[in-house]
């Protein structure tokens, strides 16, 4: 609201500057807030199967640390460790680096 429109309606410069500070406090509090649950939820996320919700346990294939479920075994690859393991020259066949894998 523009000083003008405060004093045409009755508003002091004290009203005007009391009636900013709280919005400013509020959006500050707002995003404290939406901070917070976005950590929680983040958290509670955090090594659990998007399949079936089970914990996850990370598996280190040629030094790479891959996530695999308990329950139902899924296989879960951050962004670049497939391409990592694909390029990799050291195992005798990226084949068969993934059947000991599924294996385990």
């Amino acid at each position: 609201m523009s000083d003008n429109l405060f004093s045409k309606s009755g508003y002091s410069e004290e009203d005007h500057y009391i009636n900013k500070a709280e919005s400013e406090k509020i959006q500050q509090i707002r995003e404290k807030r939406d901070a917070q649950k976005k950590k929680l939820e983040a958290e509670s996320h955090w090594m659990k199967c998007p399949k079936c919700g089970s914990e996850m346990k990370e598996i280190e294939i040629d030094k790479i640390l891959i996530d695999k479920c308990t329950s139902c075994k899924g296989t879960y690859f951050d962004e670049g460790e497939l391409e990592l393991l694909i390029s990799r020259k050291e195992s005798s066949s990226f084949l068969d680096t993934i059947r000991g894998f599924w294996s385990k």
